[in-house]
């Protein structure tokens, strides 16, 4: 009895063990990349971009990420997630020191470029790490970890980012938000050892990435994680150009876009709960049709309390779809492609998160930024269509 009690006590101090590390390393990566994304726009337009410039710059952030994230999956699955962590830290530390150094546009295309790199590498080797674990119920409880460590990391960022920008200026802002993030690195260094997955050897047949779309489910998880992340994206990208157009200060567009992350953090905590309230493919229906209203109403207003109550509106409704579609991602995949299959569903987000910004960057010209939100809410307001039907994925 009291080895069972001793083993007992060593799984919960274990669990704790994980979900802080998990907590901490993730709050970290999150406040200098998030921290520094609505910058970014800002920037660009302080040194002489175009709004169809800002786009391009803004959509470089998944240029690798759409190429490489399988086979950086791939690569998880063979060496495990530690030592990806770490290059994906470290990368994204350098990343952000890149600007200070070249104060141009070529430095802020090169730190996005070599950012979402390092984005896309962190964001699979940790959920390939939560899936690591057996037991669907710690993987549940990891992932809502991970999820909240993201919205907190993004809710502090442009919170910080926003004043220190207007005392210090981008550049130094960037910088000291990249020396921020090596922060983290002793926090990896505590991780459980690697866990690798026994790849099968191959069949006669070579499996393809891309056949784990034949897995009708997978496909809708899949779309509901690309409309969540295409909304996220475009708000960080083209709010804060809104906001500027209309002499809302750095620091204010900071505090706006850290409601939006809190509300995130706040959604994501009373989650478990809704879930066992309502149908999964309800909630994640009004969110959708609530995101794309906010989009179209947007544009409207130009005072700043009514900006931070819909961007507060916004968050809760973006913060539903993410860790239900993660969640099921991973319980649908085959044990030995978990990162490969992580890898694919980021390729398919990133691609949207590619031609997005460009698109509506030179849409902007024609339509104004105002326009620019009247067609995203219109794009996100179709995911509702016949939502029921698409997410069957995430009923219990």
């Amino acid at each position: 009895m009291t080895m069972e009690k001793f083993s007992m006590r060593r799984k919960v101090m274990k669990k704790n063990y994980n979900q802080y590390l998990i907590f901490i390393s993730t709050t970290f990566f999150m406040f200098s990349v998030a921290g520094t994304r609505p910058l970014v726009p800002l920037f660009s337009s302080q040194l002489g971009a175009s709004n169809m410039q800002i786009g391009i710059i803004v959509s470089l952030f998944s240029l690798l990420p759409l190429f490489l994230s399988i086979r950086l999956g791939k690569i998880v699955d063979k060496v495990g997630s530690k030592v990806p962590l770490i290059i994906a830290i470290t990368l994204g530390g350098f990343s952000l020191i890149v600007p200070y150094i070249f104060y141009n546009l070529g430095g802020v295309h090169a730190s996005q470029i070599i950012s979402g790199l390092s984005q896309v590498l962190y964001v699979i080797s940790m959920q390939a790490y939560i899936g690591s674990f057996s037991k669907s119920k710690i993987r549940d409880y990891y992932i809502n970890i991970f999820s909240i460590s993201v919205a907190f990391g993004s809710f502090i960022g442009p919170l910080i980012g926003g004043f220190l920008s207007d005392k210090i200026g981008y550049s130094t802002t960037l910088a000291i938000l990249g020396l921020i993030l090596f922060l983290s690195l002793p926090s990896i260094a505590l991780f459980e050892k690697s866990r690798k997955r026994e790849v099968k050897a191959p069949e006669e047949k070579k499996v393809q990435s891309f056949d784990l779309l034949l897995i009708p489910e997978l496909r809708k998880a899949f779309l509901i994680s690309a409309i969540v992340l295409l909304s996220k994206d475009i708000y960080i990208a083209f709010f804060p150009l809104l906001a500027s157009s209309s002499g809302v200060s750095n620091s204010l567009i900071g505090i706006i876009i850290s409601l939006n992350a809190g509300a995130g953090i706040l959604i994501r905590v009373i989650l478990p709960l809704l879930v066992k309230m309502y149908d999964r493919s309800f909630i994640i229906s009004i969110s959708i049709v609530v995101a794309g209203s906010i989009y179209l109403i947007y544009p409207l207003f130009s005072n700043v309390y009514m900006l931070g109550f819909l961007s507060f509106i916004l968050g809760l409704s973006m913060g539903v779809g993410q860790p239900l579609a993660i969640s099921s991602t991973i319980s649908l995949l085959p044990e030995q492609r978990v990162g490969e299959g992580l890898g694919l569903r980021l390729s398919i987000n990133k691609l949207t998160q590619f031609v997005t910004p460009v698109l509506l960057g030179a849409a902007s010209s024609i339509v104004g930024m105002g326009g620019v939100f009247y067609i995203s809410g219109f794009i996100i307001m179709t995911g509702s269509i016949n939502y029921k039907k698409f997410m069957k994925i995430i009923r219990r």
